[in-house]
């Protein structure tokens, strides 16, 4: 039989071609294989032995990355309309923004200054007060030891009078009895 230029495998240049355009469509592998109808494992083997076949999937990418990249810019900066209803009827529309994208925005566009700045404080905030938190948690829970030592001191002290008190009420029952 005759070498077609592809392995077995499934994946003839009409799939690689479908693959492509739907992850430049979608930017996202998982539905460029379902498109194609192949695995993602097929689909990263060739991803990992073809260089050529990876530029284009990069440039694919890139290109699905711009839309999306528009689409959050409309939704974080812009705002998207959304119905307002009262009484189950539609009385206008209004700009709905989504601060958790515009924060993605701003970080994505200066990283610096509008980064890890959060994760930087917490982790400073927990260096210092760490050991202060830690040293109060200890003298808490040796005063809580302490203090139960002192009651099992004082339960076997009263254990043993009430003991005491039982055999001599007993011994009396018994001589006077």
């Amino acid at each position: 039989m005759a070498h077609r230029g592809w392995k077995r495998d499934g994946f003839t240049p009409a799939k690689k071609a479908k693959a492509i355009e739907a992850l430049g469509k979608y930017g996202n592998v998982a539905d460029a294989c379902r498109v194609a109808g192949i695995s993602d494992t097929t689909f990263f083997r060739h991803l990992n032995k073809d260089p050529e076949f990876r530029s284009i999937c990069e440039a694919a990418r890139s290109k699905s990355a711009a839309v999306i990249e528009v689409l959050a810019w409309e939704r974080g900066v812009t705002g998207i309309e959304e119905e307002v209803i009262h009484y189950g009827k539609v009385v206008g529309t209004r700009r709905k923004r989504s601060d958790a994208v515009f924060r993605m925005i701003m970080t994505a566009s200066d990283p610096e200054k509008y980064g890890r700045q959060g994760q930087v404080l917490r982790t400073r905030i927990e260096k210092e007060l760490r050991p202060r938190i830690e040293a109060e948690v200890r003298a808490e829970i040796a005063g809580r030891e302490k203090a139960a030592a002192v009651d099992a001191e004082g339960l076997f002290d009263t254990l043993a009078e009430r003991i005491a008190e039982m055999e001599a009420a007993e011994a009396r029952e018994r001589g006077g009895g």
